[in-house]
């Protein structure tokens, strides 16, 4: 179990530079702007996802044999990884309007 957790956040380190960079960003501006801010922080959340989902899909195909190598199917890596983002995307926005 925790060496697929690891195998997990090997694909998850992919984009998670990018990833970052954005739920900072989104944290930055709900500390600054408020809660009314929120439904347009998450629409564009959504959007630079799906942006990484087809970046990483278009352009890094190959990477997909090494996963699947330790039985992992690209729908079970996106599925973990896009759910740890928007988790970890949660959490900063909770800390951004508790800091305000």
């Amino acid at each position: 179990m925790v060496k697929k957790l690891c195998i997990l956040f090997t694909f998850y380190r992919y984009y998670i530079w990018v990833s970052l960079l954005v739920n900072l960003i989104c944290a930055f501006f709900l500390w600054k702007n408020g809660i009314g801010m929120y439904p347009m922080l998450f629409w564009f959340k959504i959007f630079t996802m799906g942006a990484s989902f087809y970046l990483i899909n278009d352009y890094r195909k190959q990477i997909y044999f090494y996963f699947h190598n330790f039985g992992l199917s690209k729908k079970v890596l996106w599925i973990f990884s896009l759910l740890f983002d928007l988790l970890l995307f949660f959490a900063m926005m909770i800390l951004a309007y508790n800091l305000r």
